[in-house]
């Protein structure tokens, strides 16, 4: 307890013992004793709080007596337990499971017999129980990967295939703070770019990630990133500035110091782009590429 820095006044209270002993206890070990004030208040643990506490403890009461004895909730007692660094009971859980008694649990189960019966039995709890059935069951390989082209990639598994072999598939974004998933079409090798996926290119750009490692981690080309930045009117940085690894912190940090704002085309509804926040573009160059195309010039 006094490593755990609890007060002295509290070990008092939970061990039954004079803070005379353990001023002695602690001299002959060399340890400091933590003599903070009490806390005050309606809801503040008293010392006769914490005897009956460590008493009911003590006799083996359940959290749920103790809390209504003291008038607290199940969670209070708890942590106050583990603050006082009362010992945790022994648990059914912690006991040893013999190969024996895997085969007795596995066997009733067999028999569609209820797990309140089997405890009973066996002498265990019924959360035993369900911890033992699910470390039983097989864990499936995460590295493999599923057939089934609806299921979502990890990044991982989606790493491990060919740009021809994700065709139709889709997988998450490594470090994406958004969970960001994204995918290619059937037909090829291309993906359609969301709002999403344009406002986290855009968070990785100001955080100054270079585009190879943004593009590792979309699993896209280089190309695909640098023509995207451009489309979107993301600034131009340093290289000496760029990084590998994506901060997200980064994001607000460096676009607050260029002062880009995202704005919406004028000409093209539902667009947006990134330009300064002052004097900055209304019209973004998808659209006028758009319109130059339509003309014929």
């Amino acid at each position: 307890m006094i490593v755990q820095g609890v007060n002295v006044a509290y070990i008092a209270a939970a061990l039954f013992i004079s803070r005379l002993e353990i001023e002695a206890i602690a001299r002959e070990e060399g340890l400091v004793l933590k003599r903070t004030p009490l806390r005050n208040g309606p809801r503040a643990w008293s010392l006769l709080d914490i005897s009956r506490l460590s008493r009911a403890w003590a006799e083996g009461e359940d959290l749920p007596t103790i809390a209504k004895r003291l008038d607290r909730t199940v969670m209070a007692v708890r942590k106050k337990r583990a603050a006082l660094g009362l010992p945790a009971r022994e648990r059914y859980a912690e006991v040893v499971w013999t190969d024996a008694d895997v085969a007795t649990l596995l066997a009733h189960r067999e028999r569609r017999i209820g797990l309140q019966r089997i405890a009973k039995q066996m002498g265990r709890s019924v959360r035993s129980l369900q911890r033992k059935l699910v470390s039983l069951r097989p864990t499936p390989d995460s590295t493999a990967i599923p057939a089934d082209p609806s299921v979502i990639l990890t990044w991982e598994q989606a790493s491990r295939l060919t740009p021809e072999e994700r065709r139709g598939r889709r997988w998450q974004v490594r470090n994406s703070p958004s969970g960001l998933v994204i995918g290619f079409s059937r037909n090829a090798c291309t993906t359609r770019w969301s709002v999403e996926m344009q406002h986290e290119l855009a968070m990785r750009h100001f955080a100054h990630q270079s585009p190879d490692a943004v593009a590792e981690d979309f699993l896209l080309t280089d190309r695909t990133i640098v023509s995207q930045s451009g489309w979107l009117h993301l600034p131009r940085r340093s290289k000496k500035d760029m990084r590998k690894a994506f901060e997200p912190a980064l994001y607000e940090v460096y676009l607050n110091k260029m002062d880009y704002v995202r704005r919406e085309c004028l000409g093209k509804a539902g667009f947006y782009f990134w330009t300064t926040r002052r004097n900055g573009r209304r019209i973004s160059r998808l659209h006028q590429q758009t319109a130059v195309m339509r003309s014929g010039d």
